[in-house]
């Protein structure tokens, strides 16, 4: 065609196309036999075509000669030489039905993506959501960018983590893996139960992830674990009944067991089960046990008692409760409850027997003991009675307890005697014989025969326990804190300096665990273990704990633990004694720190050494070479010019050098002297990005900021503008060349205090393997092709841990970086 689009050829086979000869076509217009629909697009694609940009694959429908339109796809090249517009077009019928097969199976696919129930996520080996849709907004309530970027364990319960962490390393080998039932975070911050299949799809080109299909099966696996849970009690209760239980059919055959029955039987599990119950009772009982289980079967509960004869002259009696098991109304089965009365029986015989060995009973125990009527005469008393109290028996019965003991009268024998036997409470009580010279605690126990005492010797306990007085008065004097426990750690006793030293009063302290003054926030638990360990072997040692007082205050403490033990040789007691050792911590603690710091400066010179010896030394050496060399040419030459210009850039970048170290050293003097405010983060970011939005504009980059506005941080504002300033200059400058640019920047509020903020781009990223240690050194470069001083990382590194922070990069080749930073500080925010 020409320029006005009237055809200047055609070939032969246009004639079969479209139906007219060639003679009535040449000289008349091209766009009068193009559907009226399609002539304006046409008309777009013509000018296009004319203005240099060659058309493809372009689509429109053709008038045929009888009247029919024809799908025709065109390729159209203008040729400025010959004014002429090359054209050469094809039958386009079935590429327009292939097109929309697709576009149909398209929608198919997006509506069932959309209003089905699974949930659809692509991960990539590591784990990372690259795309997700599906139901995942009506299950989970999370907006697919929400998910996408982020690791899908950040998802899971801790718990469950395990298990997909499996199923992530089995489907790279596997190909197709079914995950175990997990538990996955709602936005709301509830758990649901999933089921999910991964495909291994790393292999194909077109999809390049691993592929999850997840479904929401809380409903059924709640119902599952609540009848699991249902069962398992029941089970427990079966299988733990203190009686003996069985589980029969109508017939009498026993379906199912508890382990109570089989140990009283002596059998195994498989030899009970399938046997008819009435095998394991006499012959003569078997009728009156069927006839109780038909009435089971009818709906009723039932009892009753079997007496058994055994070979020595006994009789083994059972009690029996047989329990119909209902389902849907329809009895399906019977519970036997067996319990074995043998030895109430026979405990109910031997009370008589008990009653007349009573006397041999007193006789036995190593407590002296007396009986007293009401008239509180002597009844009854043992011999340990008359060994104690170097009295006869025989003497003393039939008298009254004021004759063998007139001193007692009017004492606290006589009142706490009356006492008991009046009110009928039992009391208990200590004190002190004249006449045996001896302490003794006394328990009498009133009855309507009269008043039953016992009486033990406690001389040696009293005389301890006034030693023990003693020794309290001694460590209620002293300025370290002492502590009493018991065998066990229970706190007994503390002196005044305890409370001094730790806010805690006796009452506080009194019966807690000694172990619970030794826990804090950043206490070592290790150490508490150790201290209850070291407690049960009975050896003194010594331990140092950081403590918490009472107002929250730490302070280091030394402990020093000597048991106390019996003449067994067993631990009764610990004695603690506690000095305050905060200061001489805190003095290692500023030692340890200066040490540390004399480390980091003598990594600073040798980081300078390095500067020195190699930055420096090249352009010296240049100048020190151009300076000698320019003495020996001619002022005028050539030569002489491109030397000289040599010599320059040499010194700049001299004096470049100079200038960096010099900056680095400003920083490390005055890192511990920051000016420090409330900073908007998101104010400081949009500075930043003022600063860059030419350049981002140029690239065509994106940027994402997921800063609230209302966060601020208490630190210095300039060190975090040149943080953002360097990152975001990095991420421009090392963009990759085959993807657009794009750029997120995250701040969350960490629970503990200050933030932590995420800095991630998709730019042409680096080996960090290689890269290793030299990531944020001076001077180190990881791109050839781009130009730069290798300083920008130094000075973000430098920044954040001049504010007490830490940083982490991450990076992959040709797939982009995330640093993540956390900084300290006091926060304030809207959320």
């Amino acid at each position: 065609m020409d320029a006005q689009g009237k055809f200047a050829y055609l070939s032969t086979t246009s004639e079969a196309i479209i139906g007219f000869q060639r003679e009535e076509l040449l000289q008349r217009n091209f766009i009068n036999f193009v559907s009226p629909a399609d002539q304006e697009r046409t008309l777009e694609a013509m000018l296009k075509a004319k203005d240099g940009t060659p058309v493809r694959n372009f689509i429109n429908s053709i008038l045929h000669a009888s009247g029919e339109e024809v799908m025709m796809a065109w390729s159209a090249v203008w040729s400025e030489e010959d004014q002429l517009l090359y054209c050469m077009g094809r039958d386009a019928a079935e590429q327009k039905e292939a097109r929309q097969k697709l576009a149909e199976k398209d929608e198919w696919h997006s509506t069932m993506v959309q209003y089905g129930s699974d949930m659809i996520g692509l991960l990539n080996q590591a784990g990372e959501y690259l795309h997700v849709e599906g139901a995942v907004t009506r299950w989970l309530g999370y907006a697919p960018e929400q998910m996408t970027g982020r690791v899908a364990f950040d998802f899971i319960h801790p718990e469950d983590v395990h298990l997909a962490t499996s199923a992530l390393e089995r489907v790279i080998s596997e190909k197709l893996v079914q995950v175990p039932d997990l538990r996955f975070k709602t936005s709301d911050g509830a758990w649901k139960w999933i089921e999910a299949i991964v495909s291994n799809q790393l292999d194909n080109p077109a999809v390049k992830a691993l592929v999850v299909s997840a479904r929401d099966i809380t409903e059924r696996k709640v119902a599952a674990l609540q009848l699991e849970e249902s069962e398992r009690r029941f089970r427990s209760l079966f299988d733990n009944n203190p009686d003996l239980v069985i589980y029969e059919d109508r017939t009498g055959t026993i379906l199912d067991v508890n382990s109570r029955f089989l140990a009283y039987l002596g059998l195994p599990k498989e030899e009970v089960i399938s046997r008819h119950f009435c095998e394991f009772v006499p012959s003569q009982d078997k009728d009156v046990c069927m006839s109780y289980l038909e009435e089971a079967f009818q709906g009723k509960v039932v009892n009753f008692d079997l007496n058994i004869p055994r070979e020595n002259n006994t009789s083994l009696v059972l009690n029996i409760t047989k329990i119909p098991v209902l389902v849907n109304s329809e009895v399906i089965g019977a519970h036997s409850i067996i319990k074995d009365l043998t030895e109430v029986t026979a405990a109910q015989a031997t009370i008589k027997k008990q009653a007349e060995t009573l006397q041999s009973v007193f006789e036995s125990i190593t407590d002296a003991f007396f009986m007293l009527g009401r008239d509180w005469r002597f009844k009854l008393m043992n011999s340990e009675f008359e060994q104690m109290l170097q009295l006869d028996r025989q003497t003393c019965l039939g008298k009254t307890i004021w004759e063998v003991f007139p001193e007692l009268i009017n004492g606290s024998f006589y009142h706490y005697y009356k006492k008991a036997l009046y009110t009928g409470q039992a009391v208990r009580f200590e004190s002190f014989l004249e006449q045996s010279q001896i302490w003794v605690e006394v328990k009498a126990f009133p009855s309507e025969e009269g008043l039953s005492v016992y009486f033990s010797d406690i001389t040696k306990r009293v005389i301890a326990i006034k030693e023990s007085q003693k020794l309290s008065l001694v460590a209620s004097k002293i300025s370290n804190g002492v502590i009493i426990t018991d065998a066990l750690g229970n706190i007994e006793w503390v002196n005044s300096a305890f409370t001094l030293n730790t806010g805690y009063s006796f009452k506080e302290a009194q019966g807690q665990q000694l172990t619970t003054f030794l826990e804090g926030p950043e206490t070592d638990r290790k150490v508490g273990n150790e201290i209850g360990e070291k407690l049960k072997l009975g050896v003194p040692f010594n331990a140092m704990v950081l403590h918490y007082r009472k107002n929250g205050r730490k302070v280091w403490i030394s402990m020093d633990f000597t048991p106390i033990l019996n003449e067994e040789g067993v631990i009764t007691q610990h004695i603690v004694i506690q000095k305050d050792i905060t200061f001489r911590k805190e003095a290692e603690e500023r030692q340890l720190e200066m040490t540390h710091d004399l480390f980091r400066q003598n990594r600073d010179l040798q980081q300078f050494t390095y500067i020195v010896s190699h930055n420096l030394r090249a352009p010296v050496a240049n100048a020190m070479g151009l300076a000698d060399f320019l003495t020996k040419l001619d002022k005028h030459s050539e030569m002489y010019d491109t030397s000289l210009a040599h010599l320059k850039a040499s010194v700049f970048k001299l004096d470049t050098v100079l200038r960096d170290l010099n900056m680095i050293l400003s920083l490390r003097d005055h890192q511990d002297i920051l000016d420090r405010e409330m900073v908007v983060l998101a104010d400081v970011f949009e500075q930043v990005r003022q600063f860059f939005m030419e350049s981002l504009a140029h690239h065509k980059g994106e940027l994402e900021v997921k800063i609230d506005p209302s966060t601020k941080l208490h630190t210095n504002r300039a060190y975090i503008y040149s943080i953002f300033y360097n990152l975001l200059s990095n991420a421009i400058k090392y963009r990759s060349e085959a993807r657009l640019l794009k750029v997120t920047i995250q701040c969350e509020v960490c629970r503990e205090g200050g933030v932590r903020i995420y800095f991630t781009d998709n730019g042409s990223g680096f080996d960090m393997e290689k890269a290793g240690d030299n990531i944020f050194k001076l001077y180190k470069r990881f791109h050839s092709n781009k130009k730069g001083r290798g300083i920008g990382l130094f000075l973000v590194k430098t920044h954040v841990e001049s504010m007490g922070g830490t940083i982490e990069m991450r990076s992959k080749l040709d797939q982009g970086t995330q640093v993540e930073i956390k900084l300290p500080g006091e926060v304030t925010s809207a959320t």
